[in-house]
Protein backbone atom coordinates (compact mmCIF):
# COMPACT_ATOMS: atom_id res chain seq x y z
CA UNK A 1 0.00 0.00 0.00
CA UNK A 2 2.91 1.90 0.40
CA UNK A 3 3.71 2.11 -3.39
CA UNK A 4 0.36 3.84 -3.89
CA UNK A 5 0.37 6.43 -6.15
CA UNK A 6 4.51 6.07 -6.81
CA UNK A 7 5.17 6.27 -10.37
CA UNK A 8 7.89 4.00 -11.66
CA UNK A 9 10.13 4.12 -14.73
CA UNK A 10 9.99 0.42 -16.21
CA UNK A 11 11.61 1.66 -20.04
CA UNK A 12 13.09 5.22 -21.25
CA UNK A 13 10.06 7.60 -21.73
CA UNK A 14 7.52 4.77 -20.19
CA UNK A 15 6.00 4.54 -16.06
CA UNK A 16 4.03 2.47 -15.04
CA UNK A 17 1.54 3.90 -12.00
CA UNK A 18 -1.74 3.15 -10.19
CA UNK A 19 -4.06 3.73 -13.18
CA UNK A 20 -1.75 1.52 -15.48
CA UNK A 21 1.32 2.72 -18.09
CA UNK A 22 1.55 5.66 -19.54
CA UNK A 23 4.79 7.27 -22.14
CA UNK A 24 6.55 10.28 -22.65
CA UNK A 25 7.80 11.77 -25.08
CA UNK A 26 9.51 15.42 -26.05
CA UNK A 27 11.40 16.56 -28.57
CA UNK A 28 12.89 20.13 -27.97
CA UNK A 29 10.34 21.79 -25.86
CA UNK A 30 7.40 19.63 -27.39
CA UNK A 31 6.02 17.33 -24.85
CA UNK A 32 3.41 14.33 -25.59
CA UNK A 33 2.42 11.84 -23.43
CA UNK A 34 -0.49 8.92 -23.49
CA UNK A 35 -1.78 6.60 -21.02
CA UNK A 36 -2.04 3.14 -22.14
CA UNK A 37 -3.85 0.33 -20.26
CA UNK A 38 -1.95 -2.47 -18.23
CA UNK A 39 -0.44 -5.52 -19.75
CA UNK A 40 0.42 -3.06 -22.92
CA UNK A 41 3.47 -4.84 -24.84
CA UNK A 42 6.56 -2.54 -24.70
CA UNK A 43 7.27 -2.89 -28.60
CA UNK A 44 3.29 -1.21 -28.99
CA UNK A 45 5.10 1.72 -26.96
CA UNK A 46 7.58 2.24 -28.44
CA UNK A 47 5.83 1.80 -31.64
CA UNK A 48 3.87 4.82 -30.34
CA UNK A 49 6.63 6.59 -29.15
CA UNK A 50 8.28 6.36 -32.93
CA UNK A 51 5.48 8.02 -34.51
CA UNK A 52 5.10 11.49 -31.70
CA UNK A 53 8.93 11.38 -32.57
CA UNK A 54 8.63 11.59 -36.11
CA UNK A 55 6.09 13.96 -35.87
CA UNK A 56 7.34 16.29 -33.94
CA UNK A 57 10.55 16.32 -35.87
CA UNK A 58 9.02 16.58 -39.43
CA UNK A 59 10.91 18.68 -41.70
CA UNK A 60 9.90 20.21 -45.06
CA UNK A 61 10.86 17.16 -47.84
CA UNK A 62 13.83 19.89 -49.12
CA UNK A 63 15.36 20.24 -45.40
CA UNK A 64 18.26 17.90 -45.32
CA UNK A 65 18.57 15.73 -42.53
CA UNK A 66 15.15 13.67 -44.00
CA UNK A 67 15.26 10.30 -45.50
CA UNK A 68 13.46 11.92 -48.64
CA UNK A 69 16.35 14.15 -49.26
CA UNK A 70 18.55 11.58 -48.45
CA UNK A 71 17.31 9.23 -50.97
CA UNK A 72 17.90 11.98 -53.33
CA UNK A 73 21.39 12.50 -51.97
CA UNK A 74 22.33 8.79 -52.24
CA UNK A 75 20.38 8.17 -56.00
CA UNK A 76 22.98 10.72 -57.10
CA UNK A 77 26.16 9.25 -55.33
CA UNK A 78 25.47 6.18 -56.86
CA UNK A 79 24.43 6.52 -60.51
CA UNK A 80 27.12 6.08 -61.66
CA UNK A 81 28.02 2.93 -60.76
CA UNK A 82 25.45 0.73 -59.75
CA UNK A 83 23.80 -1.64 -62.48
CA UNK A 84 20.06 -1.77 -61.62
CA UNK A 85 20.14 1.83 -60.70
CA UNK A 86 16.23 1.94 -61.72
CA UNK A 87 14.90 -0.83 -59.33
CA UNK A 88 17.46 0.57 -56.52
CA UNK A 89 15.73 3.58 -56.80
CA UNK A 90 12.16 2.08 -56.91
CA UNK A 91 12.60 0.14 -53.49
CA UNK A 92 13.96 3.68 -52.01
CA UNK A 93 11.36 5.51 -53.59
CA UNK A 94 8.67 2.70 -51.59
CA UNK A 95 10.01 3.92 -48.10
CA UNK A 96 8.75 7.62 -48.73
CA UNK A 97 4.83 8.08 -48.59
CA UNK A 98 5.53 6.72 -44.88
CA UNK A 99 8.95 7.53 -43.40
CA UNK A 100 10.00 10.00 -46.33
CA UNK A 101 9.79 12.87 -43.34
CA UNK A 102 11.86 11.16 -41.22
CA UNK A 103 15.09 12.67 -40.02
CA UNK A 104 17.84 10.00 -40.38
CA UNK A 105 18.60 10.36 -36.33
CA UNK A 106 15.44 8.86 -35.35
CA UNK A 107 15.09 6.41 -38.26
CA UNK A 108 18.69 4.73 -36.82
CA UNK A 109 17.84 5.23 -32.91
CA UNK A 110 14.27 4.24 -32.60
CA UNK A 111 12.10 3.31 -36.14
CA UNK A 112 12.95 -0.45 -36.03
CA UNK A 113 10.03 -1.56 -34.93
CA UNK A 114 8.13 0.53 -37.92
CA UNK A 115 10.54 -0.52 -40.42
CA UNK A 116 9.96 -3.71 -39.76
CA UNK A 117 6.18 -3.51 -39.32
CA UNK A 118 6.37 -1.60 -43.14
CA UNK A 119 8.67 -4.57 -44.26
CA UNK A 120 6.10 -7.08 -42.86
CA UNK A 121 2.54 -5.14 -44.57
CA UNK A 122 4.34 -5.55 -47.78
CA UNK A 123 5.47 -9.12 -47.32
CA UNK A 124 1.61 -9.91 -47.29
CA UNK A 125 1.43 -9.07 -51.12
CA UNK A 126 4.96 -9.21 -52.48
CA UNK A 127 7.56 -11.77 -52.59
CA UNK A 128 10.15 -12.33 -50.25
CA UNK A 129 12.80 -11.51 -52.88
CA UNK A 130 11.16 -8.09 -53.60
CA UNK A 131 10.59 -7.24 -49.29
CA UNK A 132 14.36 -8.36 -49.05
CA UNK A 133 15.59 -6.04 -51.83
CA UNK A 134 13.52 -2.80 -49.77
CA UNK A 135 15.66 -4.12 -46.80
CA UNK A 136 18.75 -4.11 -48.59
CA UNK A 137 18.25 -0.88 -50.11
CA UNK A 138 17.70 1.54 -47.50
CA UNK A 139 20.49 -0.47 -45.72
CA UNK A 140 23.23 0.15 -48.36
CA UNK A 141 21.80 4.03 -48.65
CA UNK A 142 23.10 4.54 -44.54
CA UNK A 143 25.86 2.59 -45.40
CA UNK A 144 27.42 4.86 -48.61
CA UNK A 145 25.88 8.48 -46.16
CA UNK A 146 26.92 7.93 -42.93
CA UNK A 147 29.26 4.84 -42.65
CA UNK A 148 29.20 0.93 -41.90
CA UNK A 149 28.71 1.33 -38.14
CA UNK A 150 25.16 3.62 -38.69
CA UNK A 151 24.56 1.08 -40.95
CA UNK A 152 24.51 -1.89 -37.83
CA UNK A 153 21.83 0.28 -36.34
CA UNK A 154 19.37 -1.19 -38.85
CA UNK A 155 20.78 -4.75 -38.21
CA UNK A 156 17.95 -5.97 -36.83
CA UNK A 157 15.45 -5.41 -39.68
CA UNK A 158 13.62 -8.27 -40.66
CA UNK A 159 15.08 -10.56 -43.51
CA UNK A 160 12.94 -13.12 -45.25
CA UNK A 161 13.82 -16.69 -46.26
CA UNK A 162 13.84 -17.22 -50.06
CA UNK A 163 12.65 -20.48 -51.69
CA UNK A 164 15.00 -21.77 -53.80
CA UNK A 165 14.18 -20.63 -57.58
CA UNK A 166 13.27 -23.47 -59.56
CA UNK A 167 14.55 -22.69 -63.28
CA UNK A 168 11.99 -23.83 -66.33
CA UNK A 169 14.29 -24.92 -68.95
CA UNK A 170 13.29 -26.04 -72.80
CA UNK A 171 15.41 -28.20 -75.19
CA UNK A 172 16.69 -25.54 -77.13
CA UNK A 173 14.66 -26.98 -80.04
CA UNK A 174 11.71 -25.85 -78.51
CA UNK A 175 13.19 -22.65 -78.38
CA UNK A 176 14.29 -22.08 -82.22
CA UNK A 177 10.59 -23.54 -83.29
CA UNK A 178 9.09 -20.27 -81.28
CA UNK A 179 11.58 -18.07 -82.70
CA UNK A 180 11.62 -18.77 -85.82
CA UNK A 181 7.82 -17.51 -85.54
CA UNK A 182 8.73 -14.92 -84.93
CA UNK A 183 8.43 -11.29 -87.29
CA UNK A 184 12.01 -12.16 -88.77
CA UNK A 185 14.70 -9.03 -88.40
CA UNK A 186 12.59 -6.47 -86.26
CA UNK A 187 14.55 -5.75 -83.04
CA UNK A 188 12.82 -8.08 -80.80
CA UNK A 189 13.82 -11.10 -82.91
CA UNK A 190 17.08 -10.36 -83.33
CA UNK A 191 17.60 -9.62 -79.34
CA UNK A 192 16.12 -12.90 -78.86
CA UNK A 193 17.99 -14.77 -81.22
CA UNK A 194 20.90 -13.17 -79.80
CA UNK A 195 20.15 -14.10 -75.66
CA UNK A 196 19.56 -17.99 -77.18
CA UNK A 197 23.18 -17.47 -78.53
CA UNK A 198 25.10 -15.48 -75.37
CA UNK A 199 22.71 -16.25 -72.50
CA UNK A 200 23.66 -12.74 -71.18
CA UNK A 201 20.68 -11.09 -69.21
CA UNK A 202 18.06 -8.81 -71.35
CA UNK A 203 19.49 -5.77 -68.63
CA UNK A 204 22.94 -6.38 -69.92
CA UNK A 205 21.85 -6.45 -73.71
CA UNK A 206 20.47 -3.00 -73.26
CA UNK A 207 23.59 -2.05 -72.34
CA UNK A 208 25.57 -3.18 -75.48
CA UNK A 209 27.87 -0.73 -77.35
CA UNK A 210 29.14 -1.20 -80.60
CA UNK A 211 33.09 -2.12 -79.13
CA UNK A 212 31.19 -4.80 -76.99
CA UNK A 213 31.78 -7.06 -80.40
CA UNK A 214 34.30 -8.32 -81.43
CA UNK A 215 33.61 -10.39 -84.66
CA UNK A 216 36.79 -9.92 -86.50
CA UNK A 217 38.67 -12.24 -83.91
CA UNK A 218 40.15 -15.52 -84.44
CA UNK A 219 37.54 -16.46 -82.00
CA UNK A 220 34.54 -13.57 -82.39
CA UNK A 221 33.00 -13.31 -79.24
CA UNK A 222 30.97 -10.30 -77.57
CA UNK A 223 31.81 -8.84 -74.36
CA UNK A 224 28.60 -9.12 -71.80
CA UNK A 225 28.79 -5.76 -69.60
CA UNK A 226 28.23 -6.15 -65.88
CA UNK A 227 25.98 -8.27 -64.50
CA UNK A 228 24.24 -8.29 -60.52
CA UNK A 229 27.89 -9.37 -59.44
CA UNK A 230 30.12 -6.54 -61.64
CA UNK A 231 31.84 -9.10 -63.06
CA UNK A 232 32.44 -8.74 -67.35
CA UNK A 233 32.12 -12.01 -69.35
CA UNK A 234 33.55 -12.99 -73.08
CA UNK A 235 31.09 -14.85 -74.63
CA UNK A 236 32.27 -16.79 -78.01
CA UNK A 237 30.08 -16.98 -80.76
CA UNK A 238 29.26 -19.64 -82.75
CA UNK A 239 28.04 -19.29 -86.33
CA UNK A 240 24.90 -18.64 -85.61
CA UNK A 241 25.28 -16.43 -82.27
CA UNK A 242 27.67 -14.44 -84.93
CA UNK A 243 24.36 -14.24 -87.62
CA UNK A 244 22.71 -12.96 -84.53
CA UNK A 245 25.15 -10.58 -83.48
CA UNK A 246 25.68 -9.00 -86.61
CA UNK A 247 21.80 -8.96 -87.24
CA UNK A 248 21.58 -7.28 -83.96
CA UNK A 249 24.22 -4.50 -84.94
CA UNK A 250 22.41 -4.05 -88.68
CA UNK A 251 18.99 -3.52 -86.91
CA UNK A 252 20.64 -1.13 -83.87
CA UNK A 253 18.93 -3.18 -81.52
CA UNK A 254 20.54 -1.12 -78.87
CA UNK A 255 19.18 0.49 -75.53
CA UNK A 256 16.95 -0.97 -72.90
CA UNK A 257 13.93 -2.86 -73.70
CA UNK A 258 11.04 -4.56 -72.36
CA UNK A 259 10.50 -8.20 -71.19
CA UNK A 260 6.95 -8.04 -70.34
CA UNK A 261 6.68 -6.79 -74.43
CA UNK A 262 8.74 -9.33 -75.60
CA UNK A 263 6.93 -11.91 -73.67
CA UNK A 264 3.65 -10.95 -74.94
CA UNK A 265 5.54 -11.57 -78.70
CA UNK A 266 6.89 -14.68 -77.40
CA UNK A 267 2.96 -16.21 -76.46
CA UNK A 268 1.92 -15.18 -79.51
CA UNK A 269 4.64 -17.11 -81.42
CA UNK A 270 4.26 -20.24 -79.61
CA UNK A 271 0.53 -20.25 -80.24
CA UNK A 272 1.85 -20.24 -83.91
CA UNK A 273 3.94 -22.97 -83.33
CA UNK A 274 1.41 -24.82 -81.46
CA UNK A 275 3.94 -25.07 -78.74
CA UNK A 276 3.80 -24.03 -74.56
CA UNK A 277 4.57 -20.75 -74.18
CA UNK A 278 8.28 -19.41 -71.99
CA UNK A 279 9.60 -16.46 -71.05
CA UNK A 280 12.60 -14.24 -71.72
CA UNK A 281 14.41 -15.44 -68.84
CA UNK A 282 13.49 -19.21 -69.49
CA UNK A 283 15.71 -18.67 -72.72
CA UNK A 284 18.27 -17.45 -70.60
CA UNK A 285 18.51 -20.68 -68.74
CA UNK A 286 17.99 -22.64 -70.99
CA UNK A 287 21.61 -21.52 -72.65
CA UNK A 288 22.98 -22.66 -69.32
CA UNK A 289 20.70 -26.09 -69.18
CA UNK A 290 22.18 -26.95 -72.06
CA UNK A 291 25.74 -25.87 -71.33
CA UNK A 292 25.80 -28.53 -68.83
CA UNK A 293 24.07 -31.15 -70.59
CA UNK A 294 26.47 -30.84 -73.53
CA UNK A 295 29.41 -31.90 -70.66
CA UNK A 296 30.26 -27.59 -69.80
CA UNK A 297 31.75 -27.65 -66.25
CA UNK A 298 30.59 -26.09 -63.89
CA UNK A 299 32.85 -23.00 -63.66
CA UNK A 300 32.98 -22.45 -66.86
CA UNK A 301 29.58 -21.56 -67.53
CA UNK A 302 29.81 -19.55 -63.72
CA UNK A 303 32.53 -17.29 -66.21
CA UNK A 304 30.24 -17.04 -68.98
CA UNK A 305 27.17 -15.72 -66.76
CA UNK A 306 29.69 -13.30 -64.49
CA UNK A 307 28.30 -15.32 -61.37
CA UNK A 308 30.56 -14.50 -58.41
CA UNK A 309 29.09 -17.86 -56.43
CA UNK A 310 28.93 -21.42 -57.93
CA UNK A 311 25.86 -22.19 -56.10
CA UNK A 312 23.98 -19.76 -58.16
CA UNK A 313 25.36 -21.14 -61.57
CA UNK A 314 24.64 -24.53 -59.87
CA UNK A 315 20.69 -23.57 -59.70
CA UNK A 316 20.23 -22.73 -63.38
CA UNK A 317 23.15 -25.26 -64.42
CA UNK A 318 22.33 -28.45 -62.38
CA UNK A 319 24.18 -31.59 -62.32
CA UNK A 320 22.76 -33.99 -65.24
CA UNK A 321 22.73 -37.97 -64.29
CA UNK A 322 23.91 -39.30 -67.77
CA UNK A 323 27.15 -36.85 -67.96
CA UNK A 324 28.21 -38.30 -64.20
CA UNK A 325 27.54 -42.02 -65.40
CA UNK A 326 29.54 -41.23 -68.85
CA UNK A 327 32.47 -39.87 -66.38
CA UNK A 328 32.37 -42.57 -64.31
CA UNK A 329 32.57 -45.02 -66.69
CA UNK A 330 35.61 -43.84 -67.65
CA UNK A 331 37.37 -44.88 -64.31
CA UNK A 332 37.16 -48.37 -65.88
CA UNK A 333 40.04 -50.70 -66.90
CA UNK A 334 40.04 -53.15 -69.24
Amino acid sequence: MGNRGQRIRIAPGIYRDQYGLSSTVKVGTIQRERRFPEGTKLLAIRSWQDEVRAQLRKLPAEQSGTLQADVARYLEAIQPTLVSFADRRRHLEAWLPRFGHYRMDVLLSSATPALNAQLRKWRGGLSASSCNQRRDAITNLVKVLYGRRAALDLIDLVRFDRPDPVPRWLPREHVEAVLARLNPGTKTEVRLRLLHWTGMRPSQMGRLQLEDFRLEEPIPYVVVPRGKGGRLAAVPLVEEGLRAARDFIDRGAWSAWSCPSANKLLAAAAKKAAIEPFTVYQIRHSFSSALRRAGVDVADIQELYGHTDPRTTKIYAPAWLPRHLEAIGRLRTG
